[in-house]
């Protein structure tokens, strides 16, 4: 998922995979937009729920500080466990 903020120029992503070994990550990465200065940051999560629920936490965060999820993004668009495995398994 993918948050800007237009005043700021300002971006926030926050991404679930599952990794060759079953373990789910959270990727978030944040910065200014068109800038080669961004961060990035690597998380585990105890399971894709947990995954699930502090997405949704970072986009309530991210609307409270001005930020708007950019069109087509949404979480019920996220896929579901069993989809998104299958995706990573064939990637």
């Amino acid at each position: 998922m993918r948050w800007v903020n237009d005043a700021t120029a300002r971006y926030y992503e926050a991404h679930l995979v599952e990794d060759l070994f079953g373990s789910w990550t959270l990727i978030t990465a944040w910065g200014r937009q068109g800038s080669p200065r961004g961060r990035i940051r690597s998380t585990g999560v105890a399971s894709y729920d947990d995954g699930q629920q502090q997405i949704e936490t970072i986009g309530k965060r991210r609307r409270q500080r001005g930020y708007r999820l950019l069109d087509g993004e949404s979480a019920a668009a996220a896929p579901s466990r069993r989809t998104h495995a299958r995706s990573v398994g064939n990637a």
